[in-house]
């Protein structure tokens, strides 16, 4: 049995290192993600609800998916993205960068493919912002950029 000053010594890296931190983590901002995308391509936005905010706005900046600039409250965001997936489609989503804060925020990066309300096909870049609320991620950005 290793002497207690060892042990202490041990559980104190531990806990400054976040292994026993509760909350949200890199891990859960990817399947935070990876929700958002799902919901999208299955058009099935109910799929959102886990990961929009119970407070606050989420701030949308899109262009094809779109066009909406601002900052709109979780029933606004499932109703627009609803609006777009009512003539348009995402027919992929794919995550493909994490950055994670355990301060408070996760970053990721996405490539969806998608066919626009005027039925042209392309690729986008998505950029999502999350933040802690709870033990959970909620989405606070969404900004689409051109691919």
């Amino acid at each position: 049995m290793p002497p207690k000053p060892l042990v202490a010594i041990a559980l104190a890296l531990l806990l400054a290192h976040g292994a026993f931190a509760e909350g949200p983590d890199e891990r859960g901002a990817r399947q935070a993600a990876d929700t958002f995308g799902r919901a999208l391509v299955r058009s099935d936005l109910s799929l959102l609800r886990p990961i929009l905010p119970a407070q606050g706005k989420v701030q949308l900046k899109l262009m094809r998916l779109g066009p909406e600039d601002g900052f709109f409250s979780a029933s606004q965001v499932e109703a627009l993205l609803r609006d777009f997936l009512s003539l348009g489609k995402v027919t992929s989503f794919e995550t493909t960068r994490v950055e994670y804060d355990p301060q408070g925020v996760a970053l990721v990066s996405a490539r969806v493919d998608l066919e626009d309300r005027q039925g042209s096909t392309g690729a986008a870049g998505l950029h999502l912002a999350f933040q802690p609320e709870g033990n959970t991620w909620v989405l606070r950005e969404v900004r689409e950029t051109a691919r």
